[in-house]
This record gives C-alpha cells, sequence and structure tokens, in this order.
C-alpha cells in the first residue's frame, strides 16, 4: 500500500498552483502543544483558498506539519466564513481529513476548528484546534501568523 504521507504531499503540491490562480496561497508558521504524549513545538501551516462566488464563504485545504518529536501530519478540507472587520477581518472555520498525529504513527481521521483575525495587510493571528478522532489519537493546539501571499 503506498505511503499515505507521500500522498497527501503530492495532493498538496498539486493544489498550491491551482490555489494561487484562485483566491490565494497563504503560510503560517507558530507554536504547537500536543497530548498523548505531550509535546510542545512549532509547526507549519500551508493553505489554499478559493471564495463561494456571492457568499462570505471560503472552501480551502490546509497542510499541517508538526515541528515536534515523531513529526506527523494533517491534511483537512475546510470551510472558512468570512466575518469582516479591518486588515482583511476575523474568521472561523472548521474541516476535516486524514493525519498521524499519534506517537503510534497511525494515521487516521482528523477534525480542526480555527479562528483569526487580520492585525496587518496580508497578516492574521491564527488559533487553531486539531483531534485525531481514532483510538488513541491525540489533540493539538496551534497559535501562530498566517501571511497571504
Amino acid at each position: 500500500m503506498p505511503n499515505l504521507k507521500v500522498i497527501c504531499l503530492a495532493v498538496a503540491v498539486a493544489l498550491v498552483p491551482a490555489a494561487a490562480r484562485a483566491d490565494g496561497l497563504s503560510l503560517a508558521a507558530g507554536g504547537l502543544l500536543t497530548t498523548s504524549p505531550t509535546q510542545a513545538g512549532g509547526a507549519a501551516l500551508i493553505t489554499t483558498a478559493a471564495s463561494i462566488p456571492a457568499t462570505p464563504v471560503a472552501v480551502q485545504a490546509t497542510v499541517m506539519v508538526p515541528l515536534v518529536t515523531g513529526g506527523g501530519y494533517a491534511l483537512t478540507g475546510e470551510i472558512r466564513g468570512l466575518t469582516g472587520g479591518g486588515f482583511g477581518g476575523a474568521y472561523v472555520g472548521a474541516g476535516i481529513g486524514v493525519g498521524r498525529l499519534a506517537a503510534d504513527r497511525v494515521a487516521g481521521p482528523v477534525v480542526t476548528v480555527f479562528a483569526g483575525k487580520g492585525i496587518a495587510p496580508l497578516l492574521s493571528l491564527e488559533a487553531r484546534a486539531y483531534l485525531a478522532t481514532r483510538e488513541g489519537g491525540v489533540a493539538g493546539g496551534f497559535l501562530g501568523l498566517r501571511l497571504t501571499l
């Protein structure tokens, strides 16, 4: 069976050019705290987005790579609602996907919820929560800065 991490990376790479032509690509970096085992470190996120015409909603795909012992990944499809405000406004969203966040290195379903607020042109502060839903999965929290290209 093909390696799931390689498949997720290939999908993310394929989405990047499409997103750049659509509504955008953004990169985020920040701190990550996970459970089972408890670890603190960093994480990097790459997100593609496309607006749904005539609605304040966007669909996006996000790849999250923890920079902690044991590594892992989460690949999620997400819906983001736009609420307005200054510097690009505040936003909230949720998504589902697949990931390997547990210490046992077994992939499974992942859910995420997130919120962010623009703090400067093209820059926002974002908070995310991840939950690996299979037995033995982990929960994680991310807080970081997102740059929209």
